[in-house]
């Protein structure tokens, strides 16, 4: 699609009527005179360049032929009255012309997401380079209404990133007892092709080297209750920095000597009268 924004248009039509209305109000006040040259060159110029760069991309033959009479007034020196009607004859001709233009008028919504794609699409084109012209296609239809037309440009799209994926995980495919090849599959066959690697990597059992993230916290846990344990108490306070959180201190350890003594009381006792 080529995008083309209708208001440089319409501002090289403003720019062509202002001169015509500059040359009048000159010829009225001051009668005809040359245009001087420092207004031509600075300001005349610049804006019949911007016409004539609007009318080549709209292909407006006729304006284009006007332009060559109009340069070589210009540089032989100009007066007033032929600037007003030079100025006044390009106009006709870009308004005989735009009648058999067509220009496709895009909403609000879907022009800012036609002119954010390139933006957001980038990295998908770095790495799958090959998806991006049909998704520009599809932008380019999503813009214009042609929804059926998006759609298949879409699924275009999501079969070269299918079959990337199947190169990426190695899907070997087979057809009648044949090597066939991604490129020449089925939708469905790669699909089936994809979901086997996928099973066959899950089925495959872990090595002796890496064992399994449980049993790791399995084995680790004894260490970590003896680390905790060497938090001892003292003045009454548990010397931790985990106090007041899940970590809490173990309980006190009997005086099991305080039994003994007891029964041994009475025997001493009675050495002690001797």
């Amino acid at each position: 699609m080529r995008n083309y924004n209708v208001w440089q248009l319409a501002h090289g039509l403003a720019s062509l009527t202002q001169m015509q209305i500059d040359a009048e109000e000159r010829l009225r006040a001051n009668g005809d005179s040359p245009v001087p040259v420092e207004r031509m060159n600075n300001y005349y110029v610049p804006l019949l360049k911007l016409c004539v760069a609007e009318c080549e991309r709209v292909e407006l033959t006729a304006a284009l032929n006007r332009m060559a009479p109009f340069n070589l007034e210009i540089r032989q020196g100009i007066s007033w009255s032929e600037l007003r009607n030079q100025a006044k004859t390009m106009l006709e001709a870009i308004h005989s012309e735009l009648c058999f233009r067509r220009f496709a008028f895009v909403p609000t919504a879907k022009a800012t997401m036609h002119d954010k794609f390139g933006l957001v699409w980038q990295e998908i084109w770095d790495k799958l380079s090959e998806v991006k012209e049909d998704s520009q296609r599809a932008i380019d239809c999503y813009a214009l209404e042609q929804d059926t037309a998006c759609v298949f440009h879409m699924m275009r799209v999501a079969e070269m990133g299918l079959r990337n994926i199947a190169k990426k995980v190695r899907v070997k495919l087979t057809d009648r007892g044949k090597p066939l090849p991604v490129e020449f599959a089925t939708w469905n066959k790669v699909i089936d092709g994809i979901k086997s690697r996928i099973t066959a990597v899950r089925a495959k059992p872990k090595s002796a080297g890496t064992p399994d993230k449980g049993n790791r916290d399995a084995e680790s846990a004894p260490h970590k209750r003896g680390k905790a344990r060497r938090y001892v108490e003292k003045d009454g306070e548990i010397n931790s920095p985990l106090q007041g959180g899940r970590w809490r201190p173990p309980d006190p350890v009997p005086d099991r000597s305080r039994g003994r003594r007891d029964k041994l009381r009475p025997q001493l006792q009675g050495l002690a009268g001797l």
